[in-house]
């Protein structure tokens, strides 16, 4: 089976597609931490960083030059085995993306209690919310600032950067308007760990520093409706 007849396959398995039994059984005793944010605020980087098992999700597109299999995704071809273990319930989600490739997270990322960690597009938290967790905890993380955002996603480089900024519209305007999030600032990496350790304690967040994150949010979603970002953008 090649990729295209894959992906036609597993669009049509998409619309009615339910778990098993056995992984609606073992997600009910697992605690999801929702780690979203635009693309380039770090959230691996944080996610590496926590005392807990980290989800990856399998997907079928091709590795970038600054990935590495089993670190940031499952890089997956095995497109027989994969549509086997959607027939057969295997998969706590999956999709087919716009661009025509598979993401899903299954059932051997997760643990079998207890927390787990997961960087997770905003858009997705409500499909998430029903998947029978027993708790989805979502935590929206900021860059430092406009500038150096801009300037990170600049240096990657890539053919998709207005399609990262668009996503970071419409993460962030998602974000906002959803009471269960919980904003934090990335500006040092052992503060940010600091505040998600803080969040999971069940603790009050430093008050600056959730303003701080708050008010970015906002500086952010003002400031990409400039057109002129060219200057970030370093040939």
């Amino acid at each position: 089976m090649d990729k295209k007849d894959f992906i036609g396959w597993a669009r049509k398995l998409q619309e009615t597609y339910h778990a098993s039994d056995a992984v609606k059984q073992q997600l009910s005793q697992v605690d999801l931490l929702a780690i979203v944010g635009p693309t380039g605020v770090g959230k691996t980087t944080l996610i590496n960083q926590l005392k807990m098992p980290a989800v990856k999700s399998d997907v079928t597109r091709d590795m970038r030059p600054d990935e590495k299999n089993n670190q940031n995704y499952r890089f997956r071809h095995d497109y027989e085995n994969i549509l086997q273990e959607i027939k057969t319930g295997q998969f706590a989600q999956f999709v087919v993306s716009d661009s025509g490739d598979f993401y899903g997270t299954h059932i051997d990322e997760y643990p079998k209690q207890g927390w787990c960690a997961m960087a997770i597009f905003a858009t997705a938290i409500p499909s998430f919310r029903q998947l029978g967790f027993r708790k989805v905890l979502p935590i929206y993380v900021m860059p430092p600032g406009y500038v150096e955002w801009m300037r990170r996603v600049g240096a990657q480089r890539d053919t998709d950067i207005s399609d990262r900024i668009a996503e970071a519209i419409t993460s962030i305007k998602t974000a906002v308007q959803d009471p269960e999030y919980t904003f934090i600032l990335n500006d040092n990496l052992d503060f940010a760990v600091a505040d998600i350790e803080t969040i999971l304690a069940g603790e009050q967040l430093d008050e600056r520093r959730s303003r701080l994150a708050r008010e970015t949010s906002d500086v952010l979603l003002e400031r990409l409706g400039d057109q002129d970002d060219s200057i970030y953008f370093v040939e």
